[in-house]
């Protein structure tokens, strides 16, 4: 049966964090694996955070384009927001 885990870790410059053994444990997370945070504005100060399936991760590349089509794309909607 699976159990509960609480653990902390601080957050340091650039926004970085380690993630703490328990969580990794319980995500059965490994190195190079894709960790996403979830929040919703309903629940402020609360994330969600989950590892993507390594069998997902990597399944569509190129899906939108190469990395300097979408780099390009992101660089011109940045500049049309303006000042």
């Amino acid at each position: 049966m699976a159990t509960r885990r609480i653990a902390e870790a601080r957050l340091r410059m650039k926004n970085q964090l380690t993630l703490p053994e328990p969580i990794a444990d319980a995500l059965d997370a490994a190195p190079d694996d894709t960790i996403v945070f979830e929040t919703d504005p309903e629940q402020p100060g609360m994330a969600v955070i989950r590892r993507v399936p390594r069998t997902f991760a990597g399944a569509m590349p190129g899906m939108y384009g190469t990395t300097e089509d979408v780099k390009a794309y992101l660089r011109a909607e940045h500049e049309s927001w303006g000042d």
